[in-house]
């Protein structure tokens, strides 16, 4: 009997990150792990080929047109390629050029593994945001380390999308917010095109870091001027998948509104209350039409969108922040390399004021904002890093 072909159908929600990815690319989950040993490269590619026949979501590429538009498993292995990294300090692009190569979505490869030689060894996994999410990212990294240290690999084969699975457990909509919200930035400067992103840790242990950083970048928004403050955290859905495993794009989002008169312990509640509703999987009504749009129509419309909201500068939110919470690094060794730290680049979305990362392992955390150059300019990225990081010093 002939085997058959992982696929999946493209949803609005990944439809909309490939127009992302048209306006800023690549689009891409950048997850690091830091450590110490050596790389054998044909090693890893060994590993790296028995784990994504095993997790087929990583060899990826789309086929078909409008509705009818599928991920397909393009029966490839993901490349895995050896880089210079010794002139990178991780804490930014510069030195890192390997970190812009693309993931094309029609012609592969959509996912590969990196190898940076440096002090420290550095290996990232980068997944284009339309066939993976974070999570998904590490069920595919967790299954490599496992071959490299002989293990069996438990393998991802679900073929459910993240609006099949809202819908399994959702039924209610939400309304649009209006274009009405802050970024904590201030206003766009300049009309530069692109992102930019910064990296730096920190040691400490930091209960209800979500809830507190939410209420600092909130502070600092009305530091610029007054009005609507709304944050989007994204909430991995795979609680609902029943034991199934699966690395796709499974992550929405829930949406926190910030007042003066917040608190931490306000926000925290919120937070809890809306994940236990599942609100996360609520979708706007006439979402899934955009499955039939041209991606080049939505890029040519978003990019006039972008210019506008940084013209008045209103947002459909006023940024994103992602808590991976803390990263067992014992899952992350083999074949000569040890992990000892975890971080990630949160995909360049420019459609938004920021996209902030947290990570913890150990007693580290770990902050990465990826943001518009335009938002970016005159040290008010380093201002947004002083403000988390002294805040949360203050309460740690």
């Amino acid at each position: 009997m002939q085997e058959q072909i992982y696929t999946r159908k493209l949803s609005f929600n990944e439809r909309m990150l490939l127009v992302c990815d048209e306006l800023c690319p690549p689009v891409a989950n950048q997850l690091f792990l830091e450590g110490e040993g050596s790389f054998d490269l044909e090693r890893w590619r060994q590993a790296v080929a028995i784990a994504s026949k095993a997790n087929p979501g990583s060899r990826l590429t789309l086929k078909g047109f409008l509705g009818g538009s599928r991920w397909v498993d393009s029966g490839i292995t993901p490349h895995v390629r050896l880089v210079d990294g010794t002139k990178w300090d991780g804490t930014g692009p510069d030195g890192a050029p390997f970190l812009l190569d693309p993931l094309p979505y029609r012609e592969g490869p959509t996912c590969e593994v990196v190898l940076i030689e440096g002090s420290p060894l550095r290996v990232v996994f980068r997944t284009h945001h339309g066939v993976m999410d974070g999570r998904g990212t590490l069920v595919w990294a967790e299954d490599i380390f496992r071959t490299l240290r002989g293990e069996t690999v438990l393998g991802a084969v679900s073929s459910v999308n993240d609006v099949e699975m809202a819908r399994s457990y959702q039924s209610q909509f939400r309304k649009e917010y209006p274009v009405e919200h802050l970024a904590p930035s201030g206003r766009a400067i300049g009309n530069e095109s692109g992102m930019i992103w910064k990296h730096l840790r920190i040691e400490g242990k930091f209960p209800r870091i979500l809830a507190r950083t939410i209420l600092l970048l909130a502070h600092e928004a009305w530091r610029h001027q007054a009005g609507v403050v709304r944050f989007g955290i994204p909430v991995d859905m795979r609680a609902h998948m029943g034991g199934e495993r699966s690395t796709a794009n499974l992550a929405f989002c829930i949406y926190v509104e910030v007042k003066p008169t917040s608190t931490v312990e306000e926000i925290a509640t919120d937070i809890a209350t809306q994940t236990k509703e599942g609100r996360e999987a609520m979708q706007t009504k006439g979402d899934d039409l955009y499955r039939y749009v041209p991606i080049r129509l939505m890029s040519y419309k978003a990019r006039k969108m972008i210019k506008e909201r940084h013209t008045k500068g209103l947002y459909s939110l006023s940024g994103l922040i992602t808590n991976v919470g803390r990263i067992p690094l014992e899952l992350f060794h083999g074949g000569g390399f040890t992990s000892t730290a975890f971080w990630g680049i949160p995909p360049t979305i420019e459609y938004y004021p920021f996209f902030l990362g947290l990570a913890g392992h150990g007693t580290s955390m770990q902050l990465i904002i990826t943001m518009p150059k335009v938002l970016a300019t005159d040290g008010r990225l380093d201002e947004m890093f002083d403000c988390l990081i002294q805040g949360l010093k203050k309460d740690g």
